[in-house]
């Protein structure tokens, strides 16, 4: 069939409305159908969920005579007026006849349109943009605005999509108002010696009546997409939200009356938002109104486009934020409450903020616990699929009525939620922290994501009335976690974040990150991964070292330490950055308490720009022997070697005890062809297992360590379920953070886990007695890190522990036995078994060890024997 026409609706629409529209004459055009016109514009060529491959601009000749068009050309604007390019044509357009412009083609192959009359160069927005024809002497013949455009002929159209276009309502007719006389609908690309719209099967049989009143639930429908697209509507509600800055351009209506009754999967929503546009007018929040616009959907949001507003007839019905403990998970039921205001009552926890600083995000679980990585908790495969799949469905992110960036284009706006008060107040909300909503949010779907959002913007001028959450600062209880881990002795790993004492703005072609004043802050494209300036350094090493000192252990493996020596080409100054930090952690306790263990004579093989080492306190103990480097070809040029010490506290009569340190290879790059398979290890999965494997083989062959408690720690880039952590448990390993529910160490895409480790063999697990994941880091927003200084207009930065870097580390508790004298033969002296018993120590173990030690002296060794 042809196109609806509607051209007598939307002549009374734009009579009724036009008070309320900002209206911009551009173009100088007489609507005497004189001339050829646009008739049609479509910018959604080759993009996702695109008709055609192409873009394409369709002209119309409404005369009876032809026209030439040489000399002739058609332009393109971005929505803020910035020319895009220029496309010349030739030939003639018959009369009643179309001419059909070829422009870019998108990425994907969705369909090619007619032979084109002209071939052009221009890649035209999907949504919002302008098109403007010009005769042979460069007088403006005709122009159309659609969505945020600025330049347009009375009023913009509606805002297309990627599977429609803006097109004329009745072709060749041209009032020089584009919201009048376009549409947006399914695209109809014609090229020369057609005289007739072709049929449009996707047109809708059973258009809107004119001048009726559309309720919003039809609107919205009953499925995922509304059935009206591109029908232009009617509707009344009452406004719920305005958003007249910070980028979202609209407001949400919603149907007077509701929100008094909970929805099920398969109705339809009250709510809908109204897109007005850069240049309109708004509401206020209450008030009642008559809104007319074309229905769509724009990133899974049904909306209102190139609409116009008025006074409803009389007052209507109040909205009541409908009460619900949260909304129930699943795309069904929630499409049911998509722009509807809603009340949460239920308890919802905090499982991601890293989107809080730029964006305004942050995600929540509802429940008191955060979301978990599915392969931290079940095993990888179909297991974990199901229970990630169970996570996207319940979570919902708190948006901030906003779609600036804080770190670009709104960095002189101080960032929400953390910041409050214009930026006097300063409040951190980590992952695991419960909110509570002391006002109503709407629930609304953008960008494939189910939000709710304040009912006005919030930036940091905002006061903690003005937030629709309140939370409790957890930080102080954190800190205080620490100190209470039991033992005599402790041990933990810690990820330094890059800590590199060669500086980026010391290195030749070195790039750098900046500020928001251009001051460069951390190395970028360079082999230094650290700080770029010395003052970076400092606000780096001031965080770490006050979390080093208050972790108050006797030995700690480190992950991310810069390898001078790799840096550099000078082997002689591989510990030159382990060295610095150790200084400044003496520096800063007012006592040589740390040490760093040196490098060892055999270095590892092609060694990273990072490397694993350990420092302990010397008051407390001392290495034995030289460190030693797990050198392995399942390392080699894919991920740092682990580094083995022995130590041995200085009281004697204690046993000495071994630390592994390991940073197994990350699931970010592929390495070997060693590819993500879907089952929730991400990538490297088999390199991490053969590493797992190594690490296993060498210890196996320290025989003089055989009896000894062995820690393995550090970073395996792998959650506790996953192969590699399985290899090490099928070794006699047991995951220390487990067994005393230590909590988790890192955060990624919004769920918990753990990537760091400390594990003991049978000897370390009988003495270990306690264990705890220290929250400072994963929990916090990137804000807080050294490297993201300034990246906003509010300061958020202190030299204090938490964001020192963005794992958490494991601080581990043990006892150590007591180590006996040799027995003696034929002395008959030895009565100490009963206090040994009485004691907790195992005098069997150690005379064991002894003959052990006997017989390996004498060439003999037990290696079915494990202490």
């Amino acid at each position: 069939m042809t196109r609806i026409s509607a051209r007598t609706l939307a002549l009374a629409l734009a009579g009724a409305t036009a008070a309320s529209l900002a209206v911009v004459p551009q173009a100088t055009a007489a609507p005497s159908n004189t001339l050829p016109v646009i008739n049609e514009v479509y910018g959604g060529g080759g993009n996702n969920g695109s008709v055609y491959s192409n873009d394409f601009i369709e002209l119309y000749n409404p005369t009876a005579t032809a026209v030439s068009l040489d000399g002739w050309s058609v332009s393109y604007y971005s929505s803020s007026g910035n020319l895009g390019g220029t496309t010349t044509l030739s030939g003639s357009i018959a009369p009643g006849s179309y001419y059909l412009i070829q422009q870019s083609a998108g990425a994907n192959a969705t369909g090619a349109l007619p032979t084109p009359d002209a071939t052009g160069t221009l890649t035209m927005s999907g949504t919002n943009g302008a098109v403007e024809l010009k005769n042979g002497s460069g007088e403006v013949v005709d122009l159309i605005g659609f969505g945020s455009a600025n330049k347009f002929e009375g009023a913009a159209t509606a805002a297309t999509s990627n599977p429609v276009s803006a097109q004329r309502i009745t072709a060749g007719v041209d009032t020089d108002n584009n919201f009048v006389d376009f549409q947006v609908a399914t695209p109809t690309p014609t090229a020369s010696g057609t005289t007739q719209n072709p049929e449009d099967p996707e047109d809708p049989e059973d258009p809107v009546v004119p001048g009726t009143i559309t309720p919003i639930a039809e609107i919205q429908g009953t499925g995922a997409e509304t059935p009206l697209a591109g029908q232009l509507v009617t509707t009344e509600g009452v406004v719920t939200a305005v958003y007249a800055e910070g980028g979202f351009n609209g407001y949400y209506l919603q149907t007077a009356g509701t929100g008094t009754a909970e929805k099920t999967a398969g109705q339809a929503s009250d709510g809908i938002f109204v897109y007005v546009g850069s240049n309109g007018s708004y509401p206020a929040v209450g008030d009642s109104l008559t809104v007319t616009g074309t229905a769509a959907e724009y990133y899974g949001m049904t909306q209102l486009s190139g609409t116009t507003f008025a006074p409803a007839a009389a007052p209507l019905a109040p909205v009541t934020p409908l009460a619900l403990d949260t909304v129930p998970a699943g795309d069904d039921i929630r499409e049911a409450y998509e722009g509807m205001l809603l009340q949460p009552t239920g308890a919802h926890t905090v499982t991601n903020n890293y989107g809080l600083n730029t964006y305004g995000e942050i995600a929540l679980a509802p429940g008191t616990e955060p979301l978990y990585q599915a392969t931290d908790v079940v095993a990888p495969g179909q297991a974990a699929i199901d229970y990630e799949a169970a996570n996207a469905a319940k979570e919902i992110t708190l948006d901030d009525g906003r779609s600036g960036n804080y770190t670009r284009g709104d960095k002189t706006i101080p960032m929400p939620w953390i910041v409050q008060d214009g930026g006097s107040t300063v409040k951190a909300i980590r992952a695991g922290d419960q909110v509570d909503f002391q006002a109503p949010v709407i629930f609304d779907s953008r960008y494939d994501l189910w939000k709710f959002q304040p009912t006005t913007p919030v930036t940091g001028n905002a006061t903690a009335a003005q937030l629709p959450i309140t939370w409790e600062d957890s930080r102080a209880t954190e800190l205080a976690s620490i100190d209470a881990v039991a033992g005599e002795y402790h041990i933990a790993s810690f990820n330094v974040l890059n800590y590199f004492t060669s500086l980026g703005m010391n290195e030749e072609g070195c790039e750098a990150y900046t500020d928001i004043n251009g001051t460069p802050v951390t190395a970028n494209n360079c082999d230094v991964r650290g700080a770029y300036t010395a003052e970076a350094l400092a606000d780096q090493q001031s965080k770490i070292v006050d979390a080093i000192n208050r972790l108050d252990v006797d030995v700690l493996g480190l992950e991310e330490i810069e390898n001078t020596a790799t840096v550099t080409g000078d082997i002689t100054r591989r510990d030159e950055a382990l060295n610095t930090l150790v200084d400044a952690l003496n520096a800063a306790a007012g006592t040589e308490r740390w040490a760093a263990v040196e490098s060892p004579t055999q270095l590892g093989t092609d060694e990273d720009y990072i490397r694993v080492a350990f420092i302990y306190d010397k008051t407390t103990v001392k290495p034995v022997g030289e460190s030693r480097i797990f050198d392995d070809p399942a390392f080699t040029g894919t991920a740092r070697q682990p580094l083995a010490q022995e130590f041995q506290p200085l009281d004697e009569t204690k046993e000495s005890f071994v630390g592994v340190v390991n940073h197994f290879k990350s699931k970010g790059s592929v390495a070997n062809g060693d590819a993500d398979t879907g089952d929730g290890q991400g990538n490297n999965a088999n390199i991490r297992v053969a590493q797992a494997q190594a690490l296993i083989d060498h210890l196996e062959n320290q025989d003089d360590w055989a009896s000894k408690p062995v820690f393995i720690l550090g970073d395996t880039n792998s959650y506790s379920k996953e192969a590699s952590m399985t290899t090490l448990y099928g070794a006699g390993f047991s995951n220390i953070a487990e067994q005393f529910n230590a909590g988790q160490s890192y955060q990624f895409d919004g769920r918990i886990g753990s990537l760091d480790h400390a594990l003991g063999n049978a000897e370390a697990m009988d003495n270990v007695v306690d264990a705890e994941v220290w929250d400072i880091n994963a929990d916090e927003s990137i804000a807080f890190e050294y490297s993201r200084r300034l990246n906003n207009t509010t300061d958020v930065f202190a030299a204090d522990p938490f964001r020192s870097s963005d794992h958490d580390p494991i601080k581990v508790g043990f006892n150590l036995e007591s180590v006996d004298a040799p027995v003696v033969p034929g002395d008959d002296s030895d009565d100490s078994d009963d206090e040994d018993n009485a004691t907790g120590s195992s005098p069997s173990r150690t005379v064991w060890a002894v003959i052990a030690a006997i017989l390996a002296a004498i060439g003999f060794a037990l290696p079915f024997l494990k202490f």
